[in-house]
């Protein structure tokens, strides 16, 4: 049996054992640098698709307020020069703007005559003559058709013309000989959110720019740069994204600093209104200072592990012969038979130690162990009192029938939120017809009718905000981070909800409320509750004076 001496076992098996321990951390760190960065990456990415998706779907409602309202408008300029046109008399597009100067918004407007095949062959925008439809943008070709099947006259959305980008609203009229008559009313840009052309000012982590191009290549600002042939080819292959954005491309650069995400969308229907327009969208995502920063410190760990591997091994030879050299005196004192009183290390000395070493690490483990027991029961006891005082705690704070926190819980609550200085807005909200659920359909019902309400509440209201019930059917809701004009629009998503409710429930009961809104000024708790509540119960009167004139309207009636 081969035998190793004391320097082996205590030196150089342990510093191998260190040295591989080092190359293990050397490569964990390479792994976990590049799975934070690979996380970094993909949520880089994530986030920025996800914010330009909502900035596009949220613009689309305003142009689907703009498009609706001015809808019976374009029809009637498309009538007129329609008439005109089959009458001979001469286009005027200043003449025709004028008579309608009531819509500030329209600047110009076009007229164009599309054979049957697609291609425009008489306007007065020259620069469109003899554009093919058909072949240019086929899908909307084909849809127009099928539209004007249903119907002569066909009036589109805004969307933005092919060449410049503008935006634009179109009317389509089916001549008697088979050609179309279309109009296009130039809309001044100003008048509505063009995100487009703005989305590039959005400001996200590791975006170096944002471009945006129609179905045509061409950029929706001056200011963006053509795009190359792969690009094009990434955005033909690219499949369309309809309202939130689902799919993209990703392309890297080899370097790994930077990289492209390739969107292709379309505005989906909003409110059965359809959009004819596509959003080109290309991201240049700049990671460079995230890898400096990685391989930075990459390479200052390595040098700190081979630094703490270095001092080791030297700490290790000393400590080697520290122990080393008094034992390989005993043993030669043992192997040359020498004995030293002083020292004290001859051979029943060491057993007798041993024994006396062992015995008194048992009485420490017995010890140690009816400590332990004692510690375990001492810390159950204490377990069960700190779960009791929660208990109770959360009882003090919170309401019963919805855990909800109740007004204690949420003074609390905002004392912390004002502390921290956070902005915020409270809606106080009252339900009006609770006492006539209650007298008529009984406290099961009146209890269903706050988890009801309660439930909507959760669905619009975000999960950073909260709700409170302070009074039996008076709730209290804080909105974070938000200003009062916001907090109007979150507000009526709410309330649109609770009609939707009133609609389509087969509850017993219709859920009538009233509300009042404020944002927080620095104002203290009370004042705060009190200004909330003031503006819910003005709003009550009101439905009770509208309520007072309806019924003195129907007597007199009957």
């Amino acid at each position: 049996m081969n035998k190793k001496n004391l320097r082996n076992f205590l030196f150089t098996n342990t510093f191998f054992i260190v040295l591989f321990l080092g190359i293990l951390m050397v490569i964990s760190l390479f792994i976990s640098s590049n799975i934070l960065f690979k996380n970094i990456y993909d949520s880089t990415i994530q986030n920025s698709v996800h914010s330009i998706s909502e900035l596009y779907n949220e613009n689309m409602k305003y142009f689907e307020y703009f498009s609706s309202k001015y809808q019976d408008i374009v029809s009637e300029i498309l009538d007129e020069l329609y008439k005109n046109y089959i009458n001979n008399i001469p286009f005027s597009s200043n003449l025709t703007i004028e008579n309608f100067r009531k819509i500030g918004i329209f600047k110009n407007v076009d007229y164009y005559i599309i054979n049957k095949n697609g291609i425009i062959i008489e306007t007065s925008y020259d620069k469109d003559l003899g554009l093919n439809l058909a072949n240019r943008v086929p899908n909307y070709w084909k849809k127009l058709n099928e539209e004007l099947n249903k119907n002569n006259k066909y009036i589109e959305g805004i969307s933005y013309e092919i060449k410049t980008n503008n935006p634009r609203i179109y009317g389509y009229l089916r001549m008697e000989d088979g050609n179309i008559f279309e109009i296009g009313i130039l809309i001044d840009e100003r008048a509505i959110p063009n995100f487009p052309k703005t989305v590039s000012s959005l400001n996200l982590n590791f975006i170096k720019s944002i471009y945006t191009y129609n179905i045509s290549f061409i950029p929706y600002s001056f200011e963006f740069p053509l795009l190359d042939e792969e690009d094009k080819n990434i955005f033909n292959s690219l499949e369309i994204s309809k309202g939130e954005i689902k799919t993209y491309t990703l392309r890297e650069n080899s370097n790994g600093k930077e990289s492209y995400v390739y969107i292709k969308w379309v505005p989906d229907k909003v409110n059965n209104k359809e959009f004819n327009f596509t959003v080109l969208t290309k991201i240049s995502i700049d990671l460079s200072s995230i890898v400096i920063l990685k391989n930075s410190i990459i390479f200052i760990f390595i040098v700190l592990i081979f630094f703490v591997i270095f001092s080791l091994a030297l700490y290790l030879n000393y400590m080697t012969n520290r122990i080393e050299k008094p034992i390989m005196k005993l043993i030669n004192n043992i192997e040359s038979g020498k004995v030293d009183a002083d020292a004290e290390t001859n051979i029943l000395e060491i057993d007798t130690l041993i024994k006396y070493y062992s015995h008194l690490v048992n009485t420490l483990v017995e010890k140690l162990k009816e400590e332990e027991r004692d510690y375990l029961e001492l810390k159950e006891k204490l377990q069960m009192i700190e779960k009791e005082k929660d208990l109770l705690y959360e009882m003090a704070l919170k309401d019963d029938l919805t855990k909800l926190f109740n007004k204690k819980g949420s003074v609390q609550i905002i004392q912390k939120l004002v502390l921290n200085k956070e902005s915020f807005s409270v809606i106080y909200l009252d339900i009006d017809n609770y006492n006539n659920i209650l007298e008529k359909l009984g406290q099961n019902e009146a209890n269903d009718a706050i988890l009801s309400l309660v439930e909507i509440m959760k669905t619009i209201f975000r999960d950073r905000d909260f709700i409170f019930r302070v009074d039996e059917n008076e709730f209290l809701i804080l909105l974070r981070f938000v200003n009062l004009s916001i907090a109007q629009k979150i507000l009526k998503r709410f309330v649109d909800a609770l009609k939707k409710f009133n609609i389509t429930s087969d509850k017993p009961y219709k859920i009538s409320v009233s509300y009042g809104i404020i944002e927080y000024k620095g104002q203290n708790i009370e004042d705060l509750y009190n200004e909330a509540r003031n503006k819910m119960e003005m709003m009550k009167m009101k439905k009770l004076e509208l309520l007072k004139k309806l019924s003195d309207v129907n007597a007199e009636e009957n």
